[in-house]
């Protein structure tokens, strides 16, 4: 994965000291230990703004131009954290507060952190009657160091037995420790999750060896990585797994969900609640600062900024008013929705989440004319339970609801279309829709390793005009069912291989159609608003077959 990602910024002529690169998680655990450690050193230095070693350009006369500007300091890295980014910060976290640990037995010896295995039986012998647990250990480093050696020694002995399988290995060395001082120290090393966590704490995998090698800087990077990036300037965001629009127990339209009220400035003035019937513990997010700085008070006069800060209160509340974005783990894993309102991180079960996102936001028919009404209705009933109100463009339907009911697909929101980037469906490779970017494509299994490039079109416009949503972004940006048919048919010996085609499409369906593999290729496609100054393609490079990460 290091030598792909640095295949792709040299394609990209990546310059950072005019660049800022933003990471969608999960480069880490991908290749060999060495290939992600050297990922780790390189977007380490790169956030401290260190620009050595520069990304040789395939152009000679930007390579030129990157080395007459070597006393310039570089731009910061932004990435989010991805799951297996996660397990590796958890085991760190982990060790950061075992190794230190100082455990009393009888006889206890110091032992150097490093130690040879002694001579007492293998864990995995099973001709001893009894078990050897060796001389006492008294701090948590040399408990680690030492059942780290026994695991190699074994994995080296017996690779076809438990030395194959470090979670079998894990779990008879704890058993075989009953009764001995070792139970004392495997009280306190986590066990493997059950459930939806049940591929966390895997003991002797990929992401403990990480979090074990890896620098205190590089691990300084990985716990400062946020779930979410918000961009409200160009109203995106990031996120390794995604984000929901909307609490899929409610309604869409239902007051209560951040897409189904006009915003407004005590939409951020309050923390965010928790909620009760949600299974798992939430995020705490903190009262914002109030954005709306620009709107003057008593003024029926809403100009373009007006509208854009409102816009980032509404992004706001997605992100805190709806439980499952605040739920960490559902940030990091979800593909998609089942009926009950939960999130899975199966491909196959459920809805994706990208697909509820693009409904939604096509229902967005903008709030200023509702804000309008609204406010011009301020002395009607507050108890009434259907309000209208009445906009030059639609109607927007409040409903009070208790229970989760059928959406009407056809009633406009009060809101603004925003976009999200970001990985981790490789089962589904490039899926790029009008309002969310899929960039995870396989890259680990011997595919591509994808980019979203945003540049300024015209840096010295006076920027789109924002009081209305575009209203022409409709079917023609999402695959209509007869084209989702023909991608379908969009067979194993075409330009994607294997992968499934339903999901691979870009830019209004049309699959990436090549008659060979390039090594690189781009292509544009529509990115947030139709008047937008923003320009925005795709660049994807060609990965080593899977399985050929022997080096860095």
């Amino acid at each position: 994965m290091n030598q792909s990602l640095h295949n792709l910024l040299s394609t990209l002529s990546y310059d950072p000291r005019k660049d800022t690169l933003f990471l969608a998680g999960d480069l880490l655990a991908k290749s060999s230990e060495a290939g992600s450690l050297a990922i780790l050193d390189f977007l380490s230095q790169r956030q401290q703004g260190v620009c050595h070693p520069d990304i040789e350009p395939r152009r000679p006369a930007k390579a030129l131009v990157a080395r007459a500007r070597k006393d310039h300091q570089c731009r910061g890295v932004y990435a989010v954290r991805g799951n297996h980014d996660q397990m590796i910060v958890q085991w760190r976290a982990w060790r950061d507060w075992f190794e230190p640990l100082q455990l009393t037995f009888p006889s206890a010896n110091v032992i150097p952190n490093r130690l040879s295995v002694p001579a007492f039986p293998s864990v995995t012998a099973t001709g001893s009657a009894t078990y050897d647990a060796g001389p006492p250990i008294g701090t948590g480093s040399q408990f680690l160091s030492l059942i780290e050696s026994e695991w190699l020694r074994d994995r080296t002995t017996d690779p076809a037995g438990s030395g194959a399988d470090p979670e079998e290995w894990v779990d008879l060395a704890r058993k075989r420790a009953v009764g001995t001082w070792r139970a004392e120290w495997w009280k306190r090393i986590p066990q493997p999750g059950h459930g939806r966590t049940k591929k966390d704490w895997i003991m002797f995998g990929d992401h403990y060896w990480i979090a074990r090698d890896m620098k205190r800087e590089h691990a300084q990077f990985l716990f400062s990585l946020p779930l979410v990036i918000h961009v409200p300037s160009e109203h995106f965001f990031l996120v390794h797994g995604g984000l929901l629009p909307s609490d899929p127990r409610r309604p869409s339209d239902d007051t209560r969900q951040p897409l189904g009220h006009p915003p407004a400035l005590d939409d951020i003035a309050d923390d965010a609640t928790d909620d009760d019937d949600y299974d798992y513990p939430l995020l705490k997010v903190d009262a914002s600062q109030a954005v709306l700085h620009r709107r003057r008070s008593g003024s029926n006069n809403i100009t373009d900024d007006d509208i854009d800060d409102l816009r980032a209160v509404q992004e706001r509340s997605v992100l805190r008013d709806v439980p499952h974005n605040r739920d960490p783990w559902a940030v990091l894993n979800m593909r998609g929705v089942r009926k009950s309102g939960k999130v899975t991180r199966r491909s196959d079960v459920g809805k994706p989440w990208s697909k509820i996102w693009n409904q939604q936001m096509k229902r967005c028919n903008g709030f200023l004319h509702a804000l309008s009404s609204a406010d011009a209705d301020d002395g009607d009933d507050e108890d009434e339970d259907d309000r209208v109100v009445e906009g030059h463009i639609s109607r927007f339907r409040y409903t009070e609801s208790k229970g989760k009911q059928e959406d009407d697909e056809d009633i406009p929101l009060p809101c603004y279309p925003s976009t999200v980037v970001y990985g981790h469906a490789a089962s589904r490779d490039l899926d790029v829709r009008r309002w969310t970017v899929g960039l995870d494509t396989g890259c680990l299994y011997g595919r591509r390793l994808t980019s979203l490039v945003l540049q300024r079109a015209h840096p010295h416009s006076a920027g789109p005009t924002r009081t209305a949503p575009s209203d022409d972004d409709e079917d023609e940006d999402e695959s209509s069912e007869e084209e989702e048919d023909e991608l379908d048919e969009y067979v194993a010996d075409g330009p994607l291989g294997s992968v499934n085609a339903r999901f691979a499409h870009a830019a209004g369906g049309s699959v990436v159609s090549r008659t060979r593999k390039p090594k690189s290729w781009t292509r544009p496609i529509k990115f947030g608003d139709k008047h937008s100054d923003l320009d925005a393609k795709l660049v994807s490079v060609k990965c080593p077959k899977a399985g050929d990460f022997a080096g860095p």
